[in-house]
């Protein structure tokens, strides 16, 4: 793909990721939403999730019709596992901290990326309860509400303020590794976050909010954008 076709692709996505904010305020504001699990207590799936991935993929598809789609309730339905390969790929998360989206709490985000020939050339992620839009075009730097940003100036721990993901410790294997790796940053940063949604946690390092994460046991929808 040439630039003007990324750009074309980039205001296409863009568009989609907008229309899905209210799908997403609608299901954030209902108390009664459906809550299904994928399989471990805190892998939740609501109708909101699968509602917004089939406006993104399906309005992506009628443009882009070659184009790969990998959004992560269709791949966790169907049990996907595909490698990248030269084909344009779009990779969503349709709403990142789906269990802060189930409790009411605001850290949440629609998560767009696109991948070609194994290069990430465009990220869009949005929060729209809190009215937060990140986009990037590869090369082009990261922008806020259409405001420039960049990451902080900090290069050190003493002064670091960390995303760290501690309910990841759910992994019996994972759990004494994260505790003990938790337990040695609070001893040197300012201090530790934990967000529930990577996506965001990636945009807040963008924007010199956030100076660095700590996390493992990521899906590509989780982190593509961000990156």
């Amino acid at each position: 793909m040439n630039d003007q076709q990324i750009k074309e692709a980039f205001d296409l996505a863009l568009e989609l990721t907008k229309q899905c904010g209210p799908i997403v305020l609608e299901g954030f504001r209902n108390s009664t939403k459906d809550v299904a699990s994928k399989g471990r207590h805190w892998d939740l799936v609501t109708e909101y999730d699968r509602r917004v991935e089939d406006v993104l993929i399906e309005g992506l598809k009628e443009r882009f019709p070659d184009h790969r789609m990998l959004g992560e309730e269709s791949a966790s339905e169907a049990n996907k596992k595909e490698a990248l390969d030269q084909r344009p790929t779009w990779i969503i998360d349709p709403i990142d901290g789906t269990i802060n989206f189930v409790r009411g709490v605001k850290f949440i985000a629609i998560s767009v990326a696109l991948v070609v020939d194994r290069q990430l050339k465009i990220g869009i992620i949005y929060n729209p309860c809190m009215d937060e839009l990140y986009t990037a075009i590869a090369g082009q730097g990261t922008f806020l509400n259409g405001e420039r940003v960049r990451v902080s100036g900090v290069d050190n721990l003493k002064g670091a303020l960390i995303g760290h993901e501690i309910s990841i410790a759910s992994y019996p294997a994972a759990r004494p590794h994260i505790l003990g790796r938790g337990e040695e940053l609070i001893k040197e940063c300012t201090g530790l976050r934990a967000f529930g949604s990577a996506a965001l946690t990636l945009a807040y390092i963008s924007s010199g909010n956030v100076d660095g994460y700590c996390i493992e046991y990521l899906k590509p929808w989780d982190i593509a954008a961000g990156v």
